[in-house]
């Protein structure tokens, strides 16, 4: 029987487990005997396009291990997406190389971008089996009940939130926004609640996509904040918008689009910081780490990365089973049973995933105690802290 080479391709944003799955998608094709060479494109479907891909079958274990534990995406990631004429580069180097199967790494575009090449290769009779493995921190894939790297993510943003709250209740600032990435839904603004342990911690109030915002009301919330207690921590996703659709906050400069021209919508939580301070003449600051939410592998999940090592090796064996034009999904923890199922690209590449309605509240912190019951295997622990010693103990009165 001749080999069968394995291409593999990243694409859109980095996660800190993203090179996890890649390195088990190596692992299990070097252990596997049907697997010949495995190359894996450069900077995402454009390395297809421009034939620029390196290959993978002699990496040692210890460079897979190290693999495995690094953030970001190793083989460089893009958001490219092909012309027709791009589509018959791709076939063509995928026939030169011998490439017989074909994973795809990614969110929602990646998904669809899979979907294309498959169809495309088919409409050129070349025979091609393509798999979908999926990413994202936003975890917004509909199609599987959690996304590899999201579970990293929402643990970076809770315990941040946690140890913002910790600071900002030693010395009140008194107002300190906070902005997560998500420009579409607000799984990770959302998953900021797991921080909350007592009704004085932050956060104290939560805005997310799925629910508009209202700039009247949010200065109300921090009103009623700064009045009960004298300090507030405000988290917020970087995709908020009025009930008309209009962002919040968005880039103006023709410069600050990302490669698809849609405006960089970073920055909410400064523009908000400005509205605090200039109708409540209240002190106050944003916080936006930005891309290190995403790329921090000190708070890496356990649950997270195990996520990505299993879908990475599921998407190999499937392959190898005849199976073709599937994404690899999760399936629920607890459930008992299989751990993932294969669901068809189309569906993968669908919509993005909202938070359902039926965990939405109107309340401050925008989500149920559902939502955390679902976010919080996930995410795993965080770090415990005594409450305020400046608070419920004895005083000793004057020195």
């Amino acid at each position: 029987m001749n080999a069968e080479n394995l291409m593999i391709v990243q694409g859109g944003g980095p996660t800190a487990v993203f090179n996890a799955s890649l390195a088990s998608i190596i692992a299990e094709g070097i252990q596997q005997p049907r697997i010949g060479k495995i190359f894996g494109a450069r900077s995402g479907t454009k390395g297809l396009a421009e034939a620029d891909a390196v290959e993978l079958s002699h990496m040692s274990p210890a460079d897979i291990l190290a693999l495995r534990n690094s953030p970001g995406a190793a083989l460089g990631s893009s958001r490219f997406k092909p012309t027709d004429e791009d589509l018959g580069r791709i076939v063509a180097n995928l026939k030169r190389m011998d490439i017989r199967h074909l994973i795809f790494m990614g969110g929602n575009g990646s998904m669809r971008g899979a979907e294309l090449v498959s169809a495309f290769c088919r409409s050129q009779d070349f025979d091609v089996q393509v798999m979908g493995v999926p990413k994202t921190i936003d975890n917004d894939i509909s199609a599987t009940d959690r996304c590899p790297g999201f579970g990293s993510a929402a643990r970076y943003v809770a315990q941040s939130t946690r140890d913002l709250g910790m600071d900002i209740r030693s010395l009140p600032q008194p107002v300190s926004i906070f902005e997560t990435l998500g420009r579409d839904v607000g799984w990770l603004a959302a998953a900021s609640t797991l921080a909350k342990a007592d009704p004085q911690d932050a956060p104290h109030l939560v805005y997310v996509p799925e629910i508009p915002f209202s700039q009247e009301r949010f200065l109300g919330d921090v009103d009623t904040v700064m009045r009960r207690q004298g300090w507030a921590v405000v988290v917020v996703s970087e995709g908020i918008r009025y009930a008309d659709g209009k962002p919040v906050f968005e880039q103006k400069g023709a410069s600050q689009k990302d490669p698809l021209s849609r405006p960089l919508i970073g920055g909410v939580a400064q523009f908000l910081s400005g509205v605090v301070a200039e109708n409540l003449g209240i002190r106050c600051r944003s916080e936006k780490p930005g891309l290190i939410g995403r790329a921090s592998m000190a708070l890496v999940s356990r649950q997270d990365q195990k996520d990505a090592d299993l879908v990475g090796r599921e998407g190999v064996r499937a392959l190898l089973a005849g199976e073709t034009d599937q994404m690899v999904s999760l399936r629920p923890l607890g459930e008992g049973g299989a751990a993932i199922e294969l669901v068809s690209l189309s569906d993968a590449g669908g919509p993005h995933r909202a938070i359902p309605a039926k965990w939405l509240t109107d309340g401050p912190l925008a989500v149920t105690d559902s939502f955390r019951n679902y976010v919080r295997p996930l995410v795993g622990e965080l770090y415990q802290y005594p409450p305020a010693l400046t608070a419920g103990l004895q005083r000793m009165g004057a020195l």
